[in-house]
C-alpha cells in the first residue's frame, strides 16, 4: 500500500453543493486530505476513506494495548519453566 500524504490542503467552506462535490472529488482523486476552514479558521477535515480506515485500525489497536494492560499476565498465565522436580528425580526425565 502506498503511505498517504499527510500534508492536508485548504479551502474556504463551500458556499454550493456542486463545491462540495469538488472538494470530496479532489480527496478522493489526489488522495489528500483538505482542511475546510469557515470566517478563517479551521471547521473540519474531508479525508480519503484508507485514512480513516487506518484511523480506526489505530485507535482498536490502542483501545487492545490498553485492556491488555489492565490484564494480571502473571496470574493468568502460568510459567512455561517445567517443575523443579523434574530435575531432581532419579528417575527418567520426561523430555
Amino acid at each position: 500500500m502506498t503511505l498517504p500524504t499527510l500534508t492536508p490542503g485548504h479551502v474556504d467552506e463551500p458556499r454550493a453543493v456542486q463545491d462540495y462535490a469538488d472538494v470530496l472529488s479532489q480527496v478522493a482523486n489526489n488522495r489528500r486530505p483538505v482542511i475546510v476552514r469557515r470566517g478563517g479558521a479551521d471547521l473540519a477535515a474531508v479525508v480519503p476513506l484508507e485514512y480513516l480506515e487506518l484511523l480506526q485500525d489505530l485507535l482498536a489497536r490502542q483501545e487492545a494495548e490498553h485492556a491488555a494492560a489492565q490484564i494480571d499476565w502473571d496470574r493468568l498465565v502460568p510459567s512455561s519453566a517445567p517443575p523443579q522436580q523434574w530435575f531432581d528425580a532419579d528417575e527418567p526425565r520426561p523430555f
